[in-house]
């Protein structure tokens, strides 16, 4: 893994010259500093009107991959002409259409109400506890709770997996920075978004920026060629291919493809007007 400044001109300029581009950007930890609870994450200031210019650009298309709900992304970033992509690719919203689940959504929602009052019981009264529910998952953060009983949150979580996947329930669990999740087991970001990716262009360029582990699913799926960036640490394994230090900096980076993408057109507009 690189650090995405010791080769930004260059990465820049493939970008400049691709015909077509895709932007995939996670939302917590990328375009919104990382918070104790999910309603205190608030995207940097600028951030809808950088990725409103970017979606208006010629040949840019623009993605915001999260593991929260399109309807809780919206709240917070409702850009016109960007595509959403929520509960880690098990929902997606194009530019001006309607929410659409996949198949995987129906299996596990009937029984996450279950779920959810067995965990309420079971992990009642541990501070700093907070269980999210998505609608078509549960998400259990313990960033404000004791290291002991996030151990005893993840395992709570583990044992509740693994009773409803004996009973046929197509359940998967993952962990984040310091939450853990029950989710349908189709859900995965890195096959949703080659999905829009191909339905736009098998040409496009794609650049995917994000600071989770669920994020490896779509570094490790996108095409070789497309500019992967992971946020944060060095010291984190990733497959991205390249790393930047935080959401301001992710937010310059967006600002210079900005500009590139809107030069670009003026190019193409005077060598079509020559």
């Amino acid at each position: 893994m690189e650090p995405l400044a010791a080769v930004e001109e260059q990465i820049l300029r493939r970008l400049r010259e691709a015909e077509r581009v895709f932007c995939f950007l996670d939302y917590d930890g990328t375009l919104a500093p990382l918070a104790p609870t999910p309603d205190q994450a608030r995207h940097l200031a600028g951030t809808a009107p950088l990725l409103r210019g970017l979606a208006e650009a010629p040949g840019t298309r623009v993605a915001v991959v999260s593991g929260r709900p399109i309807a809780d992304l919206r709240r917070f970033l409702d850009t016109a002409g960007v595509y959403y992509v929520g509960l880690h690719g098990l929902e997606v919203c194009v530019p001006g259409g309607k929410t659409e689940l996949t198949e995987d959504v129906a299996a596990v929602q009937a029984i996450l109400p279950e779920i959810r009052r067995g965990l309420e019981e079971s992990l009642d009264g541990r501070p700093g506890v907070l269980i999210e529910d998505k609608g078509a998952a549960l998400a259990c953060h313990y960033r404000l709770a004791s290291q002991a009983d996030a151990v005893v949150v993840r395992q709570t979580l583990a044992a509740a997996v693994d009773l409803y996947q004996q009973k046929g329930v197509p359940l998967t669990l993952m962990h984040g920075h310091e939450v853990t999740e029950i989710r349908p087991s189709g859900a995965n970001k890195g096959k949703t978004v080659c999905r829009l990716l191909a339905a736009y262009s098998s040409a496009a360029l794609a650049v995917y920026i994000g600071d989770d582990q669920t994020d490896e699913d779509a570094f490790a799926l996108l095409p070789a060629e497309s500019i992967t960036i992971r946020v944060g640490s060095s010291t984190v394994p990733t497959v991205a291919r390249y790393r930047i230090e935080d959401p301001a900096a992710v937010q310059r980076f967006l600002g210079a493809l900005l500009e590139h993408r809107r030069g670009r057109g003026q190019t193409a507009m005077q060598a079509s007007e020559g």
